[in-house]
């Protein structure tokens, strides 16, 4: 090799990816999949991406929100499985690559979450990486470059705000609800009213071109009357439902708006098994409300809020379900309890009082008697003195029906005869 011959390998390189960069930014620009699999690394530097089926889905349907062929969507999925990222964050920045002069308004339960969502917005466009692709195709605008709401040369603004808060005088073309509801806030009459008030009267008075302005809600349910439920029991034809559950409850098959492509769920199967490892998924099912409400996104369990016959296990000798000894009753709880169900009368034809000891450790409920017959008052205060003082249970819970007002109050009167002698 001449020595004097200089290699034109780099600068040939450099042309080349000059040449492939608006190639890769177009190609980008259309497939929102792929979109989210290259700024991922921007959003967040330090976790790997574990890709789902369930986001190629959500991809196509945002997709057509985009195309204007869907302007109303609900979408329920479990915690930590990209709801933000995907719809919140990926979805309006890259709707600004083809759009740039789209208005998006982004909505959570407080102004805090939303603000944060804005930050991420703002720091994918401002990435290296965005503005080598995509760079020349609009500017942040000077004047308005704030984290809550900020804007572009090419008239596109983005708003973060809060449920309830004040929007006169700011419009969109997209919507976009994020949690509006807090779990806590969803346990209040108030808030939930609140909340889904200001969704049907306050927020599409919000959009720009009312039949071409899209909604879209994005949440865990929290509770039936929560602002997914109050939408589909108050407009269903109008609001596409995606519910995707953690745990499959029966065999699903999920065809995919644009491509066709189909995936089939078995009853049983877990959403991104890699990360809800089976101790996972028995470590949140372990609180049965909220497993049920913001993992099934179903706000009551489908088999009721109930002990199921595989849950109940046995003490202190043979389980009849298997043959085995189990385990040993603890030498001491941490609290003993004693539930009551009254009935009215001690008659043939009445109802039977439950008198029931429970003892608590830890998490476990252990049931130490049950008394079930028919007894009047009387008799009921009698035996639940009589399990206090055989059990050393000193905590009565008594039903507020039946006779158990009467119950309760033969209670009160023997507690006070006996502190005044």
């Amino acid at each position: 090799m001449n020595p004097k011959r200089k290699r034109p390998a780099a600068p040939l390189l450099l042309k080349r990816a000059d040449l492939m960069r608006p190639l890769i930014a177009d190609c980008l620009a259309t497939d929102f999949s792929a979109f989210v699999k290259k700024a991922w690394p921007v959003l967040q530097p330090n976790r790997p991406l574990i890709w789902s089926w369930h986001y190629d889905y959500l991809g196509e349907q945002l997709t057509l929100v985009k195309q204007r062929r869907l302007l109303r969507l609900i979408v329920n999925i479990p915690p930590r499985t990209l709801k933000s990222t995907l719809i919140t964050i990926a979805y309006p920045v890259w709707v600004w690559l083809t759009e740039p002069e789209h208005n998006f308004m982004a909505v959570s339960y407080n102004l805090d979450l939303s603000t944060e969502h804005s930050v991420m917005r703002r720091k994918l466009i401002q990435s290296e990486w965005f503005q080598r692709l995509w760079g020349d195709r609009f500017e942040m605008s000077g004047d308005r470059n704030q984290v809550g709401q900020f804007m572009n040369d090419r008239g596109g603004q983005m708003i973060a705000t809060s449920v309830g808060a004040t929007a006169w005088g700011r419009g969109c073309d997209t919507a976009i609800l994020d949690d509006p509801l807090s779990a806590d806030q969803a346990l209040s009459v108030t808030e939930r009213t609140t909340a889904n008030n200001w969704m049907v009267t306050t927020l599409p008075s919000r959009l720009n071109d009312p039949p071409t302005g899209a909604i879209i809600l994005v949440m865990q349910r929290l509770h039936e009357l929560d602002p997914t439920g109050f939408l589909l029991e108050q407009e269903p034809s109008i609001w596409p439902h995606t519910r995707i559950p953690l745990v499959a409850e029966q065999n699903e098959r999920w065809e995919f708006p644009i491509s066709g492509r189909v995936v089939q769920r078995l009853r049983g199967d877990v959403l991104q098994p890699e990360r809800f490892t089976p101790a996972v998924v028995e470590e949140r099912r372990s609180r049965r409300l909220a497993f049920a409400a913001q993992y099934q996104q179903r706000p009551a369990p489908a088999e009721g809020n109930f002990i199921k016959r595989n849950e109940v296990r046995y003490y202190g000798g043979i389980d009849p379900r298997t043959g085995q000894a189990d385990d040993k009753l603890p030498e001491n709880f941490d609290l003993k309890v004693i539930s009551v169900d009254c009935a009215f009368k001690d008659l043939q034809t009445s109802d039977f009082v439950v008198v029931m000891v429970i003892g608590i450790k830890g998490r476990k409920r252990f049931v130490l008697n049950i008394v079930n017959q028919r007894l009047n008052a009387a008799a009921t205060e009698a035996e639940i003195r009589r399990q206090r003082q055989v059990r050393q249970a000193w905590t009565v819970l008594v039903e507020d029906k039946a006779n158990g007002p009467a119950v309760i109050q033969r209670l009160k009167i023997n507690v006070a005869w006996r502190n005044r002698n």
